[in-house]
């Protein structure tokens, strides 16, 4: 069901309820906004509203009396795009959409095609979304894929309903974290070069990815950094850490289609002194203290069971102030929302850095965070692979992609892993199947999508062969379009743009992905038992290629959403 569509029976209905107000009919103070929602069968109608449940307390009646009440005032025959009106079980209004507005539907499709299911809802508002910003201290695992995902796929969303939002990547390369990168790179150097009984510091990285960066070093500048101090050492190759890992990372979520508008450095943040201007102005509102040789933040003054370091004993700050100073610094920059996705590691995070920001004094719905959970990967045997950067022991997204790869070619290997990132809501935990994710069938619910796209560019391919040339929509009869699963189909396809906002406004981009993977299972029977292209009913088959049209614009529209190709034939 369209925006203006919803709008109109929605005003409908409010007049009808005004009218039993007046009447006497309907005891109730004021007028409510009309929830709705698609009914799952036709026989229910298009779309149901529980408004008469939710009006019982207020009103003193029964839900079903309610329904009844406001229905009697709906002048049905005066609504052109009302059917019939009924009442089913307690009290929920089923509206029964006329046809004419179902081919009005199938006429919006395809003049408006590529811009369908967007909107200017958001009004140009700027967003800044950020998501990954993986510390610079290893490769991107696949809790970072999925994150990518997610964050790509949502800024997509909200720029296609109006908003200007940016993908933005925040780079931790500063504090103690980037101090055991350098530490740890700086023993596989002297160990590269022959140097006995050494070991990985205590919280560094003993990943072979840093043995294999060491031995870069030494085969090109050999033991020339032996003759530095050891300090001196460790710092230049943190530093040189810290460039190597982030350009493999940039590699990685370019290769993974997504590239980022910003990327903002924690030891730039730093460096602008602004953590010295935040920790002044906590300060001047007496947020902070002294104690036991540390500076602690009042965090229980905003309702948390404890306060927190935010200066070490030795000096440095905790990792709450260069956060808040940067979460200041997006504000500076103009943005009206901020979007943060978390690790499943960061859970505890959420709270302290919402009250660093209320501390700041900005709005309260002007910062969201999300979590991104964790993503179990699952072997050909069911088996769950064990994932540690610390041990060296974890799944990269580029192996990830590389396997899918070896499998399924490159092509759709990013594909695959998009959309299996993308199938659960991201705060729920993930499994990601390999043997499922390779399968070259149906049961692939990424191919079972591309498949549909495919055969709808094969029906506009076999009516250019056989001479058929698709009319204009607007001089083609779609009232030839009376089979049922026809009806079905273009309902679905109606619920494609008002998907689009919600998905955006409510974050939930895995709504994008079922929805797909749906229409795709009301095409691929339709495509089976009926002739789209038939030479003895032309006009059905002009009536036929526009449904089509519409379908394939709406898998095309929605993939693009989701960062996936639509193909024009599967391989």
């Amino acid at each position: 069901m369209t925006d203006t569509l919803q709008s109109e029976i929605h005003d409908i209905l409010q007049v009808a309820m005004r009218e039993a107000i007046a009447a006497g009919e309907l005891s109730i103070p004021e007028v409510p906004k009309i929830p709705f929602s698609p009914t799952k069968t036709p026989e229910h109608g298009d779309f149901a509203t529980p408004v008469a449940l939710g009006l019982a307390k207020q009103a003193k009646m029964p839900p079903r009396k309610i329904a009844e009440t406001i229905v009697a005032h709906v002048d049905v025959a005066g609504h052109p795009h009302i059917r019939r009106i009924d009442i089913a079980g307690p009290g929920f209004i089923n509206i029964h959409l006329s046809d004419a507005w179902l081919y009005e539907t199938l006429r919006t499709i395809v003049t408006e095609g590529d811009t369908y299911g967007t909107c200017d809802k958001g009004a140009g508002a700027r967003i800044q979304v950020e998501f990954v910003s993986a510390n610079p201290t290893g490769p991107l695992n696949i809790v970072s894929g999925r994150a990518a995902a997610v964050g790509d796929t949502l800024v997509n969303l909200l720029n296609a309903v109006g908003y200007d939002a940016i993908r933005e990547f925040y780079v931790n390369d500063a504090g103690g974290q980037v101090a055991r990168l350098g530490e740890s790179i700086d023993v596989r150097y002297r160990q590269a070069l022959g140097e006995p009984g050494l070991e990985i510091p205590e919280g560094g990285y003993a990943g072979e990815y840093l043995r294999a960066f060491a031995q870069d070093i030494v085969d090109a500048e050999g033991d020339k950094y032996l003759q530095l101090d050891a300090t001196e050492r460790v710092s230049l190759f943190r530093d040189r850490g810290i460039a190597h890992i982030l350009a493999q990372q940039e590699a990685s979520l370019e290769r993974f289609g997504v590239q980022f508008d910003v990327w903002t450095s924690e030891k730039a943040i730093r460096a602008s002194g602004k953590p010295m201007a935040i920790l002044q102005l906590f300060r001047d509102k007496q947020y902070l203290y002294e104690a036991e040789g540390a500076t602690w933040f009042r965090m229980s003054d905003f309702g948390d069971d404890k306060d927190c370091v935010v200066i070490r004993r030795d000096g440095e700050y905790t990792y709450f102030v260069p956060d808040a100073a940067y979460h200041r610094d997006k504000f500076d920059r103009g943005f009206n929302k901020v979007i943060d996705f978390f690790g499943p590691d960061h859970q505890g995070h959420v709270s302290r850095l919402y009250n660093f920001v209320k501390a700041l004094g900005l709005p309260d719905d002007w910062l969201e965070i999300a979590i991104i959970q964790q993503v179990n990967l699952v072997d050909d045997e069911g088996k769950l692979l064990d994932m540690s950067k610390r041990r060296g022991k974890f799944y990269t997204l580029d192996v990830l992609i590389d396997e899918l790869a070896a499998a399924i070619g490159e092509r759709f290997a990013v594909d695959v892993a998009r959309y299996f990132f993308l199938m659960r809501a991201n705060n729920t935990h993930l499994d990601f199947n390999l043997a499922l994710a390779i399968t070259e069938a149906n049961e692939n619910p990424v191919f079972y999508i591309q498949y549909a796209f495919a055969r709808c560019w094969s029906i506009f391919q076999k009516s250019a062969e056989h001479g058929i040339t698709p009319r204009p929509v607007d001089t083609v009869s779609l009232v030839l379009l009376t089979e049922p699963m026809e009806h079905e189909l273009i309902r679905k396809l109606s619920e494609f743009p008002a998907l689009v906002l919600f998905s955006a406004e409510a974050r939930e981009v895995h709504r994008i992905a079922h929805y797909l993977h749906e229409l795709a299972g009301l095409f691929h029977p339709y495509y089976n038992q009926h002739r789209v292209l038939d030479a003895e009913h032309q006009e059905r088959t002009q009536a036929r290629l526009v449904l089509t049209q519409a379908v394939q614009t709406v898998l095309r529209n929605g993939l693009a959403l989701l960062g996936i190709s639509a193909l024009e034939k599967r391989m």
